[in-house]
C-alpha cells in the first residue's frame, strides 16, 4: 500500500465576505486586518487494489467519483466593522467562474421588486485535491440476442459493403480498447447477465446469474476480465436478459469496497430487461420473459441515492418503438429506448441530452467512444468537502494552468459542477483537463467556504 499526501492550504489573505452585487466583488466588513493563517498536511492511504468493507455514507452523500477531501485546517481572520470598507474586485466575465451569482448589495440585505437577497459570509479556501482511483464494474449483456442472427448481427461500421459481425464481437473489441487505455487509471471488474452457465430456450435456466460477480474489481485487470468473458468470435452465447440480477450482484460487490474512492456501474445491454425474480411458474413462463422487470430501476436508483454508486447506461442500437405483444422473449408493450432513458436518470449519470439520456451506440465506433467517455468521466470527478457559499467564485487549476468553467462536459474542455443546478458538492474535469488531471494526479481548487 502506498500513501498519497493530500495537502490542504487554507490561506485567507483578507478578512472578507463574498458579495455578488453587480460588480461581483469581494467585500470586507471593515479595515483590513491580518488574518491568522494555517496550513496542514494530511496523509491518507490510497490503494489501487481496494479490499475490505466500509460503512456506506448516509443518503444524500457526495457525487460519485474523484478525489476525497477528508479534512482541512482553515484560517480564522479577525474582522472589524466600520465605514472604511475595503473591496477587492473580481472580474465578472472570468471564464473560470461557476454558476451565475445572485444579486446582493453591501453587507445588508437589499430588496428589489419584492425579492430580498443577503450576503453569505465566506472565506476563500485553497486546497490541493488528489485524484483517487475509481472502482468500476462492467455489467455486460451476453444473452443469445447478442449473437443470434439476424438481430444479433449488425452493420457495425455503417458500410453495406463489409460483412456484418455480432454485437458481442463489437462489444468485446470496444472493451479491449478501453481496458487497455485506462489500465493504470481505473480499477475494473466485470459481471455477466446471464451467466456462462445459462441455458437456451423459454425456461428459467435462461435467467441464471452468478451470486458473485465473474471478476471482482482489481487494478490492472484487463487480462483477467477478457479471460473470463466470451471471446469476440463466440457465437454460442445463450440465455435471456436478467439485467436486474446482474446489476444487483455488481452493486453488492461495490458496496464491499471502501467508500472514499468513486464506485460506479457501467451497464451495456442489447434489449429490454426481463427474467423478473419469482415471475415464472412451472409450464407458464410468459410473465418471466414477456414482462418488463421494473425492479432494475429500483436497484439502480437505490444504489445512487443511498450508497452513492452511480450507473452509466449504454444501449447497442436500441430502437425507439413500442414492442409488440407476441411470444418472442421480449417484454411486451414497452419502449426500450424510454426505459433506458429513465434508467440513466435514476442512475445519476445521464447524458446532457433531454431526448437521449443514455448512450445509444448505432455503430461499433460509437460504442467504443461511449465507453471511453464514460470511463474518463468516472476518473475525473473531485468531491468538495463542503458546498461553496458562492459557487460562482470557484476556480480550478491543473498543472499550473487555470481551467475554464464550461457548460457541456461531453463537448468542451474545462470543468463543470457535477450537479449543474446544485448541490455544488463536486466538480468534474472535462476533455483535455481530465487528461491533465490523470497525468498530474491533483488539481488546485479555490472556493468560497461558508463560515
Amino acid at each position: 500500500m502506498r500513501s498519497v499526501a493530500i495537502k490542504w492550504m487554507c490561506c485567507v489573505f483578507l478578512p472578507f465576505a463574498c458579495s455578488d452585487d453587480n460588480s461581483d466583488s469581494l467585500t470586507s466588513n471593515g479595515p483590513m486586518s491580518q488574518p491568522t493563517s494555517a496550513a496542514a498536511t494530511m496523509t491518507t492511504d490510497s490503494t489501487t487494489n481496494p479490499s475490505g468493507s466500509s460503512a456506506d455514507p448516509p443518503t444524500g452523500g457526495t457525487a460519485t467519483g474523484g478525489a476525497s477531501m477528508t479534512g482541512a485546517t482553515e484560517a480564522t481572520p479577525t474582522t472589524s466593522t466600520g465605514p472604511d470598507a475595503t473591496t477587492m474586485a473580481v472580474d465578472p466575465s472570468s471564464s473560470t467562474r461557476g454558476p451565475n451569482p445572485t444579486t446582493t448589495t453591501g453587507d445588508e440585505s437589499s430588496s428589489s421588486g419584492g425579492t430580498t437577497t443577503e450576503d453569505v459570509p465566506c472565506e476563500m479556501v485553497q486546497a490541493l485535491l488528489a485524484r483517487k482511483v475509481p472502482n468500476l464494474m462492467l455489467v455486460l449483456d451476453k444473452g443469445g440476442s447478442m449473437v443470434v442472427k439476424p438481430g444479433g448481427f449488425w452493420d457495425h461500421d455503417a458500410d453495406m459493403n463489409t460483412p456484418q459481425i455480432s454485437r458481442w464481437h463489437s462489444l468485446h473489441d470496444a472493451l479491449d480498447a478501453v481496458l487497455t487505455k485506462f489500465a493504470a487509471e481505473v480499477n475494473f471488474g466485470a459481471n455477466l447477465f446471464p451467466s456462462m452457465s445459462a441455458l437456451p430456450g423459454y425456461e428459467p435456466g435462461a435467467c441464471t446469474v452468478n451470486a458473485d460477480v465473474e471478476v471482482p474489481v482489481a487494478p490492472n485487470n484487463k487480462d483477467t476480465i477478457l479471460a473470463n468473458i466470451p471471446a469476440a468470435l463466440d457465437v454460442t452465447l445463450k440465455g435471456s436478459r436478467p439485467t436486474s440480477a446482474g446489476v444487483k450482484a455488481a452493486i453488492a460487490h461495490l458496496k464491499t469496497l471502501p467508500v472514499d474512492a468513486p464506485r460506479a456501474v457501467l451497464l451495456v445491454t442489447n434489449r429490454s430487461a426481463n427474467c423478473t425474480e419469482g415471475a415464472g411458474m412451472p409450464g407458464k413462463y410468459e410473465p418471466l420473459f414477456e414482462a418488463y422487470d421494473d425492479s432494475l430501476h429500483t436497484a439502480v436508483s437505490d444504489a445512487f441515492t443511498k450508497h452513492n454508486i452511480a450507473t452509466y447506461v449504454v444501449g447497442i442500437a436500441t430502437t425507439n418503438v413500442v414492442s409488440p405483444v407476441v411470444k418472442d422473449g421480449d417484454p411486451d408493450s414497452i419502449n426500450p429506448f424510454v426505459k433506458l432513458n429513465e434508467l440513466a436518470v435514476q442512475g445519476g449519470k445521464p447524458r446532457n441530452d433531454p431526448n437521449e439520456q443514455f448512450y445509444n451506440a448505432t455503430t461499433q465506433s460509437q460504442l467504443a467512444a461511449a465507453l471511453d467517455l464514460i470511463v474518463a468521466d468516472a476518473s475525473c470527478v473531485l468531491p468538495l468537502e463542503s458546498v461553496p457559499a458562492k459557487p460562482e467564485l470557484t476556480t480550478v487549476t491543473v498543472q499550473g494552468a487555470e481551467v475554464k468553467h464550461v457548460m457541456d462536459c461531453a463537448q468542451e474542455n474545462g470543468w463543470v459542477y457535477t450537479h449543474p443546478n446544485g448541490p455544488y458538492d463536486a466538480i468534474q474535469l472535462c476533455g483535455t483537463a481530465c487528461t491533465d488531471l490523470a497525468e498530474s494526479g491533483q488539481a488546485e481548487v479555490n472556493f468560497c467556504a461558508p463560515n
